[in-house]
């Protein structure tokens, strides 16, 4: 006896099972994307309760000058940029650790992009960071400049992309990363880098 080909549009014994196979694993998964867009939500988007706990992880997502404003509110703490730009979309993304990063993006482009050309200002929560970064302040591998209120630039000449910055009596550290070399430091040291408020 021959075996019947199914003909075109049919579903064998075996694709009928497949399809379910594949109903099945994918509503867990449909599941935790939901579950994950009501945390980014929740935090991006103003949540007006306790601060969010440092474990909760959110990002990368295109968010509005405003939402930044309201994330750093939420976290309890505080969150750097360089500022409003008209030609750019915000990028945020809150590691489980509690860092924060705003990127830079050109319009258009998605959030999650792998490049790393894009200006990034991130901000790391720490005890003692000022004391920290000035501990690596002097010698002859850094460019270190005081900047308006009290705070301490520290440019490794090594890696003339990224400046890191800190304040007295601040727990946390800033990072700023431009994919032009001596840029991010022009940004710092011109005053440019900023709490969000």
């Amino acid at each position: 006896m021959q075996e019947r080909t199914p003909s075109a549009g049919t579903l064998t014994p075996v694709d009928a099972t497949r399809a379910h196979t594949d109903r099945v694993v994918l509503l867990p998964l449909a599941a935790a994307v939901v579950v994950a867009a009501a945390i980014v939500g929740w935090l991006v988007l103003g949540n007006r309760g306790p601060a969010t706990p440092s474990n909760v992880a959110v990002g990368p997502v295109l968010v509005s000058a405003g939402q930044l404003t309201s994330a750093s509110h939420s976290l309890g703490r505080p969150i750097y940029w360089a500022g409003p730009r008209d030609d750019s979309s915000y990028e945020l993304t809150v590691t489980a650790g509690g860092r924060a990063y705003v990127r830079y993006l050109p319009r258009g482009v998605a959030a999650g992009d792998s490049r790393a050309d894009f200006l990034t200002v991130g901000t790391y929560p720490g005890a003692q960071a000022y004391e920290n970064l000035k501990k690596v302040s002097t010698g002859p591998a850094v460019h270190s400049n005081l900047l308006d209120g009290g705070g301490l630039l520290v440019a490794p000449k090594r890696l003339p992309k990224s400046v890191y910055v800190a304040y007295p009596n601040a727990d946390y550290q800033v990072e700023v990363y431009d994919s032009m070399s001596g840029a991010a430091r022009r940004l710092a040291l011109n005053g440019l880098i900023k709490q969000i408020r």
